[in-house]
């Protein structure tokens, strides 16, 4: 996803969920080859050339190498990508390397500035090579300069197969590595790295975190992460993730599975196979046609388009899609790297509480694996409404946050002293700015209560209750709806609702609304939305969370819809931090479809919800 495009540039983020070919190509093993005996570190050069290729010349108070054309770097399998440097004005280095990794659909123009710019909490090549740093933004394969557009592939045999992998650490990710490697052979940069990203950038930057100083190679394998000619050891010191995802298999079809506190393994997103974000997933394919795609067939694990139409049936699960998940979760994923010793590199990360792509579970779990892990990496969560669509991204909130962790990045790699860690959440606010934030060591430091949701026992959900007209004004990535935008009363036949008066004080959720109960599933394919509403005393009502439920249940093909099974659930909602006001109703509402945010069920099915328990967290 890109920066920010009606509040977040071009909404772009990650991708369709496809997979990546595995295909050793000839001369990909420098990076593979173990550091021998005491690698000696080059001097810096009298006068930077980075890349052997980048001329840099004074500009805006720094100097400026740009790259692209003729000046293209190739990647460890040769593919050209469009590379700048930006160094501090003076000095010979080496220097501290960060890299800013661009949203989907982006270039590495994204973090670039054209004015002078000395801002200690700005995120951009002028800001932060004004305050020491060395600067790498590049152009991601398969878009823009980077093999994405005929122009950019014209004459170029090594951008044949150079089309998007989607954040696949054994390419994208790794050429991240492999360019930062070939700057510190050059000695011009440390070889500690430091790494930030927004969005599709926000997810690499996580992958390279768990890698930290491991690479993995197109066959799968984790070896040492060297750089390429004097192979002198590397490692990743710090991260900045943003609108970020741990895990993509649970961002792009959740199945309501995986517990946000550590408690369920990755595996427990894969099966059953989760519905997909379909008016996401229409937009983000959309945006790849735009860059370079692997040809139908060419490359069946990075093979959008065909995984694009296979999505789009509402069930039942085939073997290539349940393939493509683990592909997606192993090899795109954070979640699917194993911790290394000491665990991740230090991190800090900012997801939103609206965001309806990337929503704040995905940094927590990332930091529940960490925690369970026993494993000590200092770890900043920073929550707010910024994001993708729904998300405010309120300038002050947003510059407030950025400022907060490009501080932690700074004070590991630069300053070595000890960074904050812990949470701080900033707060949706609907009726003005957002208020000042609030720290702790953890989400669940700030909670100090719970209040419990009620309704009538043995409720109905059915495969054509609700309100299509609610479902369609739920759509973020097309509708243009604001998270603040209301919505008059509506029937909903077929749905199980329960609720709460908040009484003469308001109340404020902090964290995820849970509803446990049994299901009792008649048909086929079944799957349970859960909408956390604000409801008014004249009807109208505001969503508050909103996630999917993919029982396990009556899932396989051929299920008739006669089948009858029963199964008990636990399903946390996304969490939020918002206020209901007095005199208002908290509303718990489970529906069999919210289509087009959630794909709906190719199925026929009514489930009867019974011995619910739906507790809400409270600050």
């Amino acid at each position: 996803m890109g920066r920010r495009v009606d509040g977040h540039r071009r909404a772009g983020s990650v991708m369709a969920a496809v997979i990546i070919a595995a295909t050793l190509l000839a001369g990909c093993s420098t990076a593979s080859r173990s550091a021998s005996a005491a690698p000696t570190e080059p001097p810096p050069p009298a006068v930077p050339h980075p890349f052997g290729l980048l001329s840099c010349t004074p500009r805006y108070g720094v100097r400026f190498c740009p790259g692209g054309g003729s000046r293209r770097v190739p990647s460890f399998d040769g593919v050209p990508l469009d590379a700048d440097v930006t160094l501090p004005a003076t000095g010979r280095g080496p220097f501290p390397l960060i890299v800013l990794l661009h949203g989907l659909g982006q270039s590495k123009t994204e973090f670039e500035v054209d004015h002078p710019d000395t801002s200690p909490g700005a995120e951009n090549n002028v800001a932060l090579a004004s305050n020491g740093w060395a600067v790498l933004n590049y152009t991601a394969r398969g878009f823009g300069d980077s093999c994405g557009t005929p122009a950019s592939r014209s004459g170029q045999p090594a951008c044949a197969r150079g089309w998007i992998q989607l954040a696949d650490q054994r390419y994208e990710v790794r050429d991240t590595q492999y360019l930062a490697g070939e700057l510190v052979d050059e000695g011009l940069v440390q070889p500690k790295i430091a790494v930030a990203g927004l969005s599709y950038g926000g997810g690499q930057s996580l992958e390279l975190a768990v890698l930290k100083d491991r690479v993995r190679l197109t066959d799968g394998a984790l070896v040492p992460w060297v750089s390429p000619v004097h192979h002198i050891p590397m490692s990743v010191g710090a991260v900045f993730a943003q609108w970020a995802w741990d895990d993509l298999a649970d961002a792009l079809m959740p199945n309501g599975h995986l517990s946000a506190m550590g408690t369920t393994p990755a595996s427990a997103d894969l099966s059953p196979m989760g519905v997909p974000k379909l008016s996401w997933d229409r937009l983000l394919y959309g945006v790849t046609t735009e860059g370079y795609l692997s040809p139908p067939g060419a490359d069946p694990r990075s093979d959008l388009t065909t995984w694009e139409h296979a999505i789009t049936t509402g069930g039942p699960e085939t073997a290539t899609d349940a393939d493509a998940l683990r592909e997606l979760q192993t090899y795109k994923s954070a979640i699917g790297i194993p911790l290394p010793p000491g665990g991740p590199a230090p991190t800090a990360i900012l997801n939103g509480w609206n965001d309806t792509l990337f929503p704040a579970s995905e940094a927590l779990h990332y930091a529940a694996r960490i925690k369970a892990a026993h494993d000590t990496t200092p770890l900043l969560l920073l929550f707010a409404d910024v994001g993708h669509g729904w998300a405010a991204n309120q300038p002050a909130v947003t510059a407030a946050d950025t400022a907060r962790g490009i501080a932690f990045v700074d004070a590991v790699m630069r300053r070595h002293v000890t960074t904050d860690t812990g949470v701080v959440v900033s707060p949706t606010s609907c009726t003005g700015p957002e208020t000042a934030a609030t720290a702790g060591t953890s989400l669940a430091s700030l909670q100090h209560g719970v209040l419990t949701l009620t309704g009538a026992d043995n409720q109905v959900v059915t495969s054509t209750g609700g309100s299509a007209t609610t479902a369609a004004q739920l759509n973020p990535a097309y509708a243009g709806k604001s998270f603040c935008d209301t919505l008059p009363p509506a029937s909903a036949p077929g749905t199980a609702t329960y609720q709460l008066a908040v009484g003469a004080q308001p109340r404020t959720l902090l964290g995820s609304a849970v509803v446990t109960a049994t299901l009792h599933v008649v048909g086929n394919y079944p799957e349970l939305v859960g909408r956390l509403w604000d409801v008014a005393p004249d009807g109208s009502r505001q969503l508050v969370s909103i996630n999917v439920y993919r029982p396990s249940i009556n899932q396989a093909a051929g299920t008739p819809t006669t089948a009858s099974a029963t199964t008990a659930m636990s399903f946390a909602l996304t969490p939020n931090d918002y206020t209901f006001a007095a005199g208002h109703t908290i509303e718990l509402q489970l529906v069999g479809s919210t289509a087009p945010l959630f794909e709906p069920s190719g199925g026929t099915f009514q489930v009867t919800v019974s011995g619910a328990r739906v507790t809400v967290p409270v600050s």
